[in-house]
């Protein structure tokens, strides 16, 4: 039979076989983002930025620095651990913000890397710059806590169930990629079974072309590990297990019905935290406010063009094959975002991570249609362009600000040196956790009571003496054992 296929030419073939380095679904597009961002957390300022009141708790298990302070019962000791091979090495800041940052921006490649074949590789990329150039991403990034990493976890677990259910990946990979993916999740915070992974669980039952019973069992698999971590260190640090649950039921703030919608814009462009205050006539006279103002309004125009773009790109995805998981994206980042609002009293936008991760997704599906369509290409790219470069930019104005304020308001290690040099010796116990660390004593967290603590000492709370601390110190009394 006479062949009638066209002859490849030798510089065809080759070009079949060897895609260039940057075409469209090439992986050095995830690697340069990833790149970038890791690049953005090595900012000076960053690097030298204390740790914060939480960190402090969510290390003091894993710490080179021996001390009596508690994880808050109701976290997990997931941040923690992710610190804990620095940590328990070196008391360096600056090893410890590196540290957090490498395992940021490869966590970042992870998470996108979840969704090949999904998306190509420059559209993931694109999605991968939206939200590693947000400010809060940024700093996140370089701290030990859990909620960017539960937005990492999100992005790739949820890439990998559209991997799983459509088929595009083997299930001997796949599965317990999706069950690490859900253990990352809830190690952070328990609360994430609901507030991340509801519609990551929902998804298999409701839609009929995604009933997998091997993708439920592995997201069970890894949340039951996930919370079974949190059950043991409620036995090892705290009493059992009703305690710890009592515990974490007092911890503000209360469970109940709030709409905190107003301090959750607030906090979009700076503050990093937004909480209303009763203000007496003569407090609000000597400068206090009920809500924080908003640092950077200017901003609230991009997150605008943000949301817009997010709409887009679900309008551009709906008659594509990709619609999927598009909507799975959007309903999983609203379904976090719907119950902070409604359940959390404050404004934090560190909470608000895992939607902005899944949300980027969209927005690049939007962009990518914009660019491509051939009577909007050319005025699009570079409005695209501007859009990404301002975007950064106006990030990074807002990063600067609150990182300069967050540096001010974490003076744990002064106020340590000062009462260390009126004498003060571990076993001790102050009323500070953050201060109390750098002391190497004891104290309370977050809602706690100095007594709650002292009955998890050996000797429990009669083994210890309240005693006054001379006038200038920065506390009144503090605790020492009898």
């Amino acid at each position: 039979m006479q062949e009638t296929r066209l002859r490849e030419s030798p510089e065809d073939a080759g070009d079949r076989r060897r895609p260039g380095i940057l075409s469209a679904d090439s992986p050095a597009w995830l690697i340069l983002v990833s790149a970038l961002f890791l690049l953005s957390e090595l900012l000076p300022a960053l690097l030298r930025l204390p740790l914060g009141a939480d960190e402090i708790t969510y290390i003091a298990r894993t710490s080179a620095r021996s001390s009596g302070v508690f994880l808050p019962p109701v976290h997990g000791q997931g941040a923690g651990l992710l610190a804990a091979p620095v940590t328990l090495l070196t008391t360096s800041l600056t090893a410890i913000r590196i540290w957090m940052a490498v395992l940021s921006a490869l966590a970042l490649l992870g998470s996108l890397w979840c969704w090949r074949s999904l998306r190509p590789a420059w559209v993931l990329a694109l999605a991968g710059f939206i939200f590693g150039s947000l400010a809060i991403t940024q700093l996140s990034g370089v701290q030990i806590y859990p909620d960017l990493w539960a937005g990492f976890g999100a992005l790739a677990i949820t890439g990998l169930l559209l991997q799983a259910v459509e088929r595009r990946a083997r299930r001997t990979v796949v599965l317990p990629l999706i069950a690490f993916a859900a253990l990352v999740i809830v190690l952070m915070r328990p609360q994430n079974l609901v507030f991340v992974l509801a519609p990551t669980f929902v998804a298999p039952l409701v839609v009929r072309g995604w009933r997998k019973p091997g993708v439920l069992v592995a997201m069970i698999v890894g949340a039951v590990l996930g919370v079974a971590e949190w059950v043991v260190g409620a036995y090892l640090w705290f009493g059992g297990l009703s305690n710890r649950i009592s515990w974490a039921g007092q911890e503000p703030p209360s469970f109940g019905l709030h709409f905190s919608l107003s301090m959750q814009i607030r906090t979009m462009s700076g503050p990093w935290y937004s909480e209303p205050r009763a203000c007496t006539s003569a407090q609000i006279a000597s400068g206090c406010k009920t809500l924080p103002g908003v640092s950077e309004p200017a901003v609230l125009l991009w997150w605008l063009a943000f949301f817009g773009l997010v709409a887009l790109g679900l309008y551009a995805s709906w008659r594509r094959p990709s619609r999927a998981s598009s909507v799975l994206a959007v309903v999983t980042g609203g379904w976090s975002a719907l119950l902070y609002i409604l359940l959390v009293p404050f404004g934090a936008p560190r909470y608000f991570l895992a939607t902005w991760a899944l949300f980027a997704i969209v927005a690049a599906d939007g962009i990518g249609w914009l660019v491509t369509v051939p009577r909007w290409k050319t005025a699009c790219v570079p409005l695209a362009g501007a859009f990404l470069v301002s975007w950064a930019i106006s990030q990074h104005v807002v990063l600067v600000t609150e990182t300069a304020q967050a540096t001010s308001v974490r003076p744990f290690e002064q106020k340590a040196d000062a009462i260390k040099r009126l004498g003060l010796r571990p076993p001790c116990a102050v009323g500070s956790p953050s201060v109390a660390y750098f002391l190497g004593c004891t104290g309370p967290w977050t809602g706690g009571h100095v007594s709650e603590i002292f009955s998890l000492t050996p000797g429990g709370p009669s083994a210890w003496k309240k005693i006054s601390l001379p006038p200038g110190a920065p506390y009144r009394f503090a605790w020492v054992r009898r």
